[in-house]
């Protein structure tokens, strides 16, 4: 979805129900870094997931500031009315969300992972790596980077809700610069994941979720609890599915010879291991993938030419889509897996153009 907030189109999506909760991604991301964690958090919130001015999908700017970027928050929150809203932003999501929380009320309770107030907040060599960067590329989003956020502690004293502060063990932000912003905003916890840096818990994990659920005092239940034998089978069918389809385009990516071709079957491959995932966190369960499909497509492929097996492969992803249509009400993230699979099936036969 598209909304127009400050003279752009932001993108976001929306998924469960409950009470709001805004994810807003790091420099140079977009919203589906939270995919495994949004999976999750849709269970017991109403999560939209953003892309930041000048990222993902959302309208492309020629330069960034914080500032723009916490008033198109602050915007998106007035247009849809939302309140008592959980904020939670990673990294430069992270800042946004300081910035936001000083201005607006509709902001419930803030919780910000790998932020700093200054670019000297950051360990030198990723300063210096960040530098190097924009000089080769000139790309506003390093720029941004170096010459922004200047954020007092006497800003942070205003914010006034509940606020978890968190960072990695292994960050690039320095540790004082963490404890500083814990220490200045009134009633803050400052928490540390251990073993972790700056986004190993936040990129495609779901550890993120966890601790959000646990700071915000949800809880999720176990997987496989309410859900009949039935479904459990069918669940499992469909989990292991997908694992079969992970294996399979991998296989295939290393046999075709278009790279156009090998690209696409890749990021398809990327795709299903999210769907495994989707599928995993209802069951329970890890499986294996099956080898038959990743041995037959490509030997198909050398047999039979893509031009008749690609349509074969693309009846697949669409008989998936079709059977995943009675499942969505019992277990709404399969929703997006059935539009996935639909997009597949499109994406493979467009190969044969």
């Amino acid at each position: 979805m598209w909304i127009n907030v400050n003279g752009i189109k932001m993108y976001y999506e929306v998924h469960g129900s409950g009470r709001p909760l805004i994810m807003v991604h790091g420099n140079s991301e977009e919203h589906s870094i939270f995919y495994e964690s949004r999976v999750l958090l849709s269970k017991h919130f109403t999560v939209y997931t953003v892309d930041s001015r000048g990222h993902g999908h959302s309208t492309r700017v020629e330069e960034f500031h914080y500032a723009d970027m916490a008033d198109d928050m602050i915007a998106f929150m007035d247009q849809l009315d939302l309140r008592d809203v959980v904020f939670y932003g990673f990294s430069d999501g992270g800042i946004i969300g300081l910035l936001a929380a000083m201005k607006s009320d509709r902001i419930g309770m803030l919780i910000t992972s790998g932020a700093n107030l200054t670019p000297e907040g950051v360990k030198a060599p990723l300063r210096l790596f960040i530098k190097a960067a924009y000089a080769v590329t000139k790309d506003p989003k390093m720029k941004l980077m170096i010459t922004e956020p200047h954020i007092t502690p006497e800003d942070l004293g205003q914010i006034s809700i509940p606020t978890v502060v968190i960072a990695g063990e292994k960050d690039v932000i320095l540790g004082k610069e963490t404890a500083k912003i814990a220490m200045s905003i009134p009633g803050a916890k400052l928490r540390i994941v251990p073993g972790e840096g700056h986004g190993s818990y936040i990129v495609h994990s779901s550890h993120i979720a966890d601790i959000i659920m646990e700071e915000t005092g949800v809880s999720d239940a176990e997987p496989g609890a309410g859900v009949t034998p039935q479904q459990m089978k069918t669940l499992l069918t469909a989990q292991q599915g997908e694992e079969d389809a992970v294996l399979m385009y991998k296989k295939l990516a290393d046999k075709v010879k278009d790279e156009k071709d090998r690209a696409a079957f890749l990021r398809l491959a990327d795709d299903e291991a999210r769907h495994a995932d989707v599928f995993r966190n209802y069951t329970g369960m890890k499986l294996k993938a099956k080898r038959a499909k990743a041995i037959l497509i490509p030997l198909l492929y050398k047999t039979i030419g893509k031009e008749k097996l690609y349509p074969i492969i693309a009846k697949g992803e669409y008989d998936a889509a079709e059977k995943y249509k009675g499942i969505i009400a019992d277990f709404p993230e399969a929703e997006t897996v059935m539009n996935d699979e639909t997009h597949h099936g499109d994406a493979v036969l467009s190969l044969l153009e």
